[in-house]
């Protein structure tokens, strides 16, 4: 990812790498903690008395996803995830999800810090150095092949994550600023903690980056009308829903399930003669762009 090359610091040569929106200064990380040390008890700042375990609200808000996600579960075990709509499972877990990212919104995260390797040299006696060391914020890859930002909430997750990370403590809504900036759809709260893993998408980051409302597309009227008009006057699409597909927020899956009931017996020509128009329709979509992150087809016969 694009990087902001600072000032080296320390004792030894090093260059720190880090996006813009992150930066507060040459010397320190964007809460003005020393690069020298580890700790964020920390005076003058944000973050003191901070011991770098996990927000209790954001535990609680992660919990309150994974009870909705298994409440939704059980309501569909036996009812198509459509089917649900009636009941209160789906609107629980579209509030969980708005709570998470609220809650997000309110903590500080920590950023992890890699070393790589920098300018290399030959000593008087020929061997090949490291003149420089430079950290640098990763990526990793998302299943969908897409980069997430990883960030934590605790140093005990950063360290399952990697050990040898060094922590940079902001807010969360500058770690999804800077997400935005570096052009990273993706950010990944405590990736390898599966009790706390949470992900935030592209069409979320702006609403962790300014504390706003955030209405999951599944659930989002007017994204539901949308959809509805992309099957208008189709004698075989008989209806549409929108289900969640990735309901724990875990980035393992789309988004959004968009279920289209057809008439029963159409082959696979003439199912992808019907697909064809209706997803240049969505494709087409200023709303779906914006609200919708990802999205899987399942062609379900009324």
């Amino acid at each position: 990812m694009a990087i902001e090359r600072l000032p080296s610091t320390g004792d030894a040569p090093r260059a720190t790498g880090v996006p813009e929106s992150l930066v507060a200064g040459g010397d320190a990380d964007s809460a003005g903690i020393p690069w020298a040390g580890r700790t964020f008890d920390f005076h003058d700042t944000a973050f003191a008395g901070d011991d770098g375990s996990t927000p209790a609200v954001w535990r609680d808000a992660v919990a309150e996803v994974r009870a909705a996600a298994g409440s939704l579960a059980a309501a569909t075990a036996e009812h198509t995830p459509e089917g649900a709509r009636a009941g209160g499972a789906l609107t629980a877990l579209a509030d969980a999800h708005r709570g998470a990212l609220r809650a997000l919104s309110g903590i500080r995260v920590l950023v992890p810090l890699l070393t790589e390797a920098g300018d290399v040299g030959l000593t008087p006696e020929g061997r090949t150095v490291e003149k420089t060391q430079e950290l640098s914020i990763v990526t990793v890859a998302a299943p969908d092949g897409r980069r997430a930002m990883p960030v934590f909430s605790s140093v005990e997750t950063l360290r399952r994550w990697n050990p040898e990370a060094r922590p940079i403590p902001v807010p969360g809504p500058q770690a999804a600023l800077a997400a935005a900036q570096e052009g990273t759809e993706l950010l990944i709260i405590d990736a390898a903690s599966p009790e706390l893993e949470f992900g935030v998408r592209r069409t979320q980051l702006q609403a962790v980056a300014l504390d706003a409302e955030s209405v999951p597309p599944w659930v989002d009227p007017e994204v539901a009308r949308v959809f509805d008009a992309s099957i208008a006057g189709n004698p075989r699409a008989v209806g549409i829903e929108l289900a969640p597909g990735d309901p724990e927020a875990r980035l393992v899956a789309a988004e959004t399930v968009a279920v289209l009931r057809v008439v029963p017996g159409l082959d696979r020509a003439s199912l992808d003669a019907l697909l064809l128009p209706i997803q240049q329709r969505w494709a087409a979509s200023e709303t779906i762009a914006e609200r919708v992150d990802s999205l899987r087809v399942a062609i379900r016969t009324a």
